[in-house]
């Protein structure tokens, strides 16, 4: 299936954007270490965003208009 009607799959233009964001070298807790997941995204630096995390999530949403993403770990009641 394709996302957003355009003909590119969604794992390809996610894949995309991190290797064209991709930050390398980050200092993630009290060490710099090569980036290999998401966590070291969000401890990286952009210009114009929070970090490189939050523009690969903007970029994608821009990439995916007609798609609702939902973070199923923020909406779920485990009390």
């Amino acid at each position: 299936m394709s996302g957003g009607g355009h003909g590119r799959l969604v794992n390809g233009v996610l894949g995309l954007l991190c290797r064209q964001h991709y930050p390398a070298l980050v200092d993630y807790a009290s060490r710099r270490e090569l980036a290999w997941t998401f966590d070291h995204y969000a401890a990286a630096p952009d210009v114009g965003y929070p970090n490189k995390a939050e523009r690969v999530k903007a970029e994608f949403w821009v990439s995916l208009p007609r798609t609702t993403l939902l973070n199923t770990s923020d909406s779920l009641d485990f009390s």
